[in-house]
């Protein structure tokens, strides 16, 4: 089968066994998604039998360090990379900050560091405060008219002094996919380090560490239908240029070096389960051979990713129409199926809470890009852009409801 079977889909998520969910058309995955229901269970398995201080040397503690064991191995299979590159914090936000921190080593004064309008602020302000404390340089890879980057504004920044380059791989507004791969050729040959915020992007395309090569990629599981945790890869060969962030008796675990907080213990033995279900999804969806648990989530990753496609390009034609700017491309092709818009006609909160009469999820707000949303001309950014943000257990039904009521909220607008 080389197409995505929804109903298998929604099977695994039991939120859609629920009343409230199973009538929603819930388009605010990109601040948080469903959670496979191989999740939950290894998450309340391990509040259940093992919430304990885990590693000890009783029964109930080993079992809770072995499942702990499991997730950090499963994240880090489900990557195609070795687990002591994996950082696992409690947030994508508190992963930046605490890289940042570690990056005073290789960041003086006058040294410099570029960021791009489109990041969402974590991504943003961690830098920002690095370069204040070290008397560095913020540089802004600035966006072009129609909110995407250009290629040819970052060649215009590129120096002796940048030391680290941070881009968001897909901005959770503009939703464009960002040229990670051509970025990287043109900074490592100067020395210059990538870090990479993929919290918009994973979502909808799994992170492909091994082809991309980032010297570090951040994203959230809590957005990839698992528990509230933060992601952060970091190459090895950058790990040893910086300051370690853990404690000193902690030094001879790579993947304790940059935890600077120690997040929770069934969170990280749940992700486990997210393994599980992408494994789930292989063998239904494709089966035949038994690749590596990396090689699975890539192959369903594309599945997902044709799905959200599709029935994103439908919504774009159904309200192509519509008196409504479309920040970015209003196209499917180079861009994720995460759609910020306004409306000449109407605020993006009155959107918003119409399409919420009508069982349908979408928030609206600035969603902590407010200098993109400035830069692209938002006056409003309290107000912000109304977000369909799509994932793969969205439906076609879901799309033609969303349509039909933008619509006809335009339609009475233009009548009164």
């Amino acid at each position: 089968m080389r197409q995505l079977d929804l109903q298998f889909v929604r099977e695994c998520f039991p939120a859609f066994q629920h009343p409230l969910p199973a009538k929603t058309a819930f388009f605010e995955n990109a601040g948080g998604s469903y959670v496979a229901g191989t999740v939950l269970e290894k998450y309340m398995h391990f509040y259940q039998a093992n919430k304990v201080q885990p590693y000890g040397a009783s029964q109930i503690c080993h079992a809770a360090g072995e499942q702990m064991d499991a997730g950090r191995q499963t994240m880090a299979d489900l990557l195609g990379v070795n687990k002591d590159t994996v950082t696992i914090g409690p947030s994508t936000t508190q992963n930046f900050n605490t890289l940042a921190i570690a990056c005073q080593a290789i960041i003086g004064k006058n040294d410099s560091v570029i960021v791009t309008q489109q990041d969402h602020e974590a991504n943003i302000g961690a830098w920002e405060r690095l370069c204040r404390r070290q008397e560095a340089n913020l540089l802004h890879w600035t966006i072009d008219e129609t909110g995407e980057l250009n290629i040819d504004r970052l060649e215009e920044l590129l120096d002796e002094s940048v030391k680290v380059i941070c881009m968001t791989h897909s901005s959770n507004i503009v939703g464009t996919i960002n040229p990670v791969e051509q970025v990287i050729a043109k900074a490592r040959p100067r020395g210059i380090r990538v870090v990479v915020d993929g919290v918009s992007f994973a979502p909808h395309q799994w992170p492909n560490i091994p082809v991309q090569q980032p010297d570090a990629y951040c994203f959230s599981t809590y957005k990839t239908y698992a528990t509230h945790l933060g992601i952060m890869y970091v190459a090895p060969d950058f790990a040893a240029q910086l300051a370690p962030q853990c404690h000193y008796f902690n030094l001879d675990y790579p993947e304790k070096r940059f935890d600077a907080a120690g997040p929770d213990h069934a969170s990280i033995a749940a992700l486990d389960g997210l393994g599980d279900y992408f494994t789930a999804s292989y063998n239904y969806h494709i089966g035949g051979s038994e690749p590596s648990l990396y090689q699975q989530t890539q192959a369903v990753s594309q599945l997902m990713h044709a799905h959200e496609t599709e029935i994103c390009a439908n919504f774009l034609e159904g309200i192509e129409d519509l008196p409504v700017r479309i920040i970015g491309r209003t196209i499917m092709e180079g861009r994720e199926a995460n759609i910020a818009m306004t409306s000449d006609w109407l605020s993006s909160a009155t959107m918003s809470q119409e399409l919420a009469k009508h069982d349908i999820a979408a928030g609206n707000g600035n969603f902590y890009a407010i200098r993109l949303l400035e830069s692209a001309g938002v006056k409003d950014t309290k107000d912000g852009v109304l977000r369909i943000s799509f994932s793969h257990y969205n439906s076609q039904e879901d799309v033609d409801r969303t349509v039909d009521v933008l619509t006809s909220i335009h339609q009475n607008k233009k009548r009164g």
